[in-house]
């Protein structure tokens, strides 16, 4: 070491300070084309509250409800009926297909068109459903 001279060492730690996380995008999806949109004389009709509307919406309430409860016993029906049918033909359950019983070849494949099919066609009832009600507050 030098007269007069000292070193000094001096360390210095390079700190980083991370970014504020990025927000998320919010993405709003709407449906269209389901059910005809609202006209001014539907929305009219129902904010006078009338008897005649109190009716029509509860029949369509009702109308929902059963066509609900009739396609969940549909399909609760066809869910059911494969045990059943196992359960009073036994040879069925030693039935084997493609190198798979018989049973799990129809549970696990073949059912799932059925309650496509059975999907479709409740939207379908649904949607019709809800044009005569739209055709009906119309009329008001």
């Amino acid at each position: 070491m030098a007269v007069g001279h000292s070193e000094h060492s001096v360390w210095t730690a390079a700190v980083s300070v991370p970014a504020p996380p990025e927000r998320p995008v919010r993405t709003t999806v709407r449906s269209t084309g389901v059910v005809a949109p609202r006209r001014d004389s539907d929305s009219q009709a129902f904010d006078e509250h009338t008897e005649y509307s109190d009716v029509l919406l509860h029949s369509l309430m009702r109308a929902q409800f059963g066509l609900t409860l009739g396609f969940i016993a549909l399909a609760v029906g066809v869910l059911i009926s494969l045990p059943l049918v196992v359960s009073l033909i036994p040879s069925l359950a030693t039935t084997q297909v493609f190198g798979i019983p018989l049973t799990l070849a129809v549970l696990g494949v073949a059912v799932y068109p059925v309650l496509v099919v059975i999907a479709i066609a409740y939207v379908r009832l649904a949607e019709r459903t809800e044009r005569h009600f739209l055709d009906l507050v119309e009329k008001l």
